[in-house]
């Protein structure tokens, strides 16, 4: 399989970005809405510029909030949202949108934009596995009771997340979402 890649470009640098590229800027641990965020930016970028994007020319909202820090570092590494204060993350502004609700409140709703050109979409429907919402449900309860999931619970939400993210992976965007 031909791994997929964003082309943006940085100044006068034309950089190619895959998942891989991401994962070693992210890290392991919230892989799935590093894939998520990976595939926004392959689906939208072709309809918000004719050429390769700039980076610092985009705005991007999360409706997951602070808790999609896989999605946040991908956006921020590719686009640089963060960096030029373009990054949006407040879970409110998503309550009457479309899209399911994520296991820490929010929802899977996004808005991506490039100059004056702005994309809304929200995550198809069963993407994520119920399992993977429990589990997730779980960890949130337990960090904001400050108590330790057990290894077995935080191996299997590991587990959980690296199948995610295959999953997502391995699917073509117009598959995953809905664009408004």
């Amino acid at each position: 399989m031909i791994q997929e890649k964003i082309i943006i470009k940085d100044e006068n640098d034309i950089i190619e970005i895959t998942y891989d590229d991401i994962l070693k800027y992210h890290g392991r641990q919230m892989i799935g809405g590093a894939a998520l965020a990976f595939k926004i930016m392959l689906m939208t970028f072709p309809k918000l510029c004719n050429e390769i994007p700039q980076r610092g020319r985009f705005s991007f909202y999360s409706g997951i909030g602070q808790n999609g820090k896989g999605i946040i570092d991908a956006v921020e590494m590719v686009m640089r949202v963060k960096t030029h204060g373009q990054l949006r993350l407040d879970r409110d502004y998503s309550n009457d949108k479309i899209g399911e609700k994520a296991p820490g409140d929010g929802r899977y709703y996004f808005e991506i934009g490039y100059d004056d050109k702005l994309v809304k979409l929200y995550l198809r429907e069963g993407i994520i596995p119920s399992e993977f919402i429990n589990y997730s449900k779980l960890a949130h309860k337990c960090k904001a009771e400050n108590i330790s999931m057990t290894i077995q619970d935080k191996e299997k939400l590991l587990s959980l997340r690296q199948e995610l993210a295959r999953s997502i992976i391995e699917t073509k965007p117009e598959d995953l979402f809905v664009i408004l």
